[in-house]
């Protein structure tokens, strides 16, 4: 883990930046040649690592004369209330960060004190990988700012002594014994906690493919009908590649789908337990049926979908017979014999679809204990 040491010290700026920075002040005449230096007057700070909406309480005399408050020699405003004994200041959403940030407080008469902070921009967490695993296994964590993290817990459960840092996007760490599903949560300097968007499952992933080079039991793509235009596209990370299908007249009467063939599935599952997910992009609102193919039949559900990136996530046991999802529910063949996930919007030419995309991404069945 990379823990950033706060300097601390004093450091004067120049009395030209200083005038031409805040000489429009009524109190300042940028006329004078001398600054107070008033550091005396601050005893105490309450944070030495900080981020952006936080309060920084500063302590000790004649605080009710500070007028101005600046972070090193940026222009940003800084809210602050003061007394003559405490002031407090809100940290602003546009603070510069970095290991050393100067705060300047400015005193009626020319006086002036600084103390240095480090503020950090909170690490965010995007996705997990695999989104299910069991006791001993390795998760890798996807975000921004990871380099930030202090303390890594599962499902409540401290595992920092596992973590390993890829670089400021990635770490891993391992899932504790006793393990029974949870958030991954990461705490920093600060204190503050930055939560996984979903919970670690207790279970097992099998990916079939996240198009970034990682995929098993998979056998191709197929698009049919008035589903066209097939582009492999990219966002930055976390995203990467996904497939993109265009909504096409083709003159197809029964619509368009399109089919991630796979083969090969290991056996021995209960479909109880098992759910698909995927990632859809489409580029209006519409009713998709996400399915998947057996040997006899294909099963699914027709749901509404919203524009833009969303996770599709369909229990085998919710599951009905044939297009569009009919009764029986819950009666998928055995998860070994499956052949394909199958994506079908309504593409026919009386859904004024024409020209709508969809996108798909992160292929993959889970296994719940």
């Amino acid at each position: 883990m990379i823990r950033m040491k706060n300097k601390i010290g004093f450091m004067l700026i120049s009395w030209l930046a200083v005038s031409f920075l805040v000489g429009c002040e009524e109190e300042y005449d940028p006329m004078e040649f001398g600054i107070v230096d008033m550091n005396h007057k601050i005893t105490s700070v309450d944070k030495e690592v900080t981020e952006p909406g936080d309060i920084v309480t500063f302590t000790g005399t004649d605080l009710d004369k500070v007028y101005k408050i600046m972070l090193n020699e940026e222009t940003v405003p800084v809210v602050f209330e003061a007394t003559a004994t405490e002031l407090k200041m809100t940290v602003p959403s546009m603070a510069p960060l970095g290991d050393v940030v100067t705060i300047s407080l400015f005193f009626s008469g020319n006086g002036l004190a600084q103390r240095t902070i480090r503020i950090i921009s909170p690490p965010v967490i995007f996705m997990l990988s695999p989104s299910a695993a069991q006791p001993g296994e390795t998760v890798r964590v996807l975000g921004r700012e990871l380099y930030l993290a202090e303390q890594v817990k599962i499902g409540g459960v401290d595992v920092t002594a596992t973590f390993t840092l890829i670089d400021d996007k990635q770490f891993t760490v391992v899932v504790p014994e006793g393990f029974t599903g949870g958030d991954v949560e990461i705490i920093t300097a600060t204190g503050k906690v930055s939560t996984s968007p979903s919970p670690l499952i207790l279970g097992t992933e099998i990916l079939i493919n996240d198009f970034d080079g990682n995929e098993n039991y998979f056998n191709g793509i197929s698009s049919n009908g008035n589903m066209d235009g097939d582009k492999l596209e990219s966002e930055p990370f976390p995203r990467l590649n996904y497939w993109t299908f265009t909504i096409t007249d083709n003159g197809t009467g029964w619509g368009g789908n399109v089919d991630f063939y796979i083969s090969g599935l290991p056996s021995g599952y209960d479909n109880d337990k098992i759910t698909l997910y995927l990632d859809l992009k489409l580029s209006s609102a519409m009713n998709v049926n996400v399915m998947v193919q057996g040997n006899a039949n294909v099963y699914g559900l027709t749901r509404g979908y919203q524009a833009g990136w969303q996770t599709v996530e369909m229990h085998f046991s919710d599951m009905g017979t044939g297009y569009g999802g009919g009764e029986p529910y819950g009666e998928v063949e055995p998860f070994e014999a499956l052949t394909a996930v199958k994506v079908q919007p309504p593409a026919q030419a009386g859904d004024g679809n024409f020209g709508e995309t969809v996108s798909v991404d992160n292929i993959r069945f889970i296994i719940a204990n």
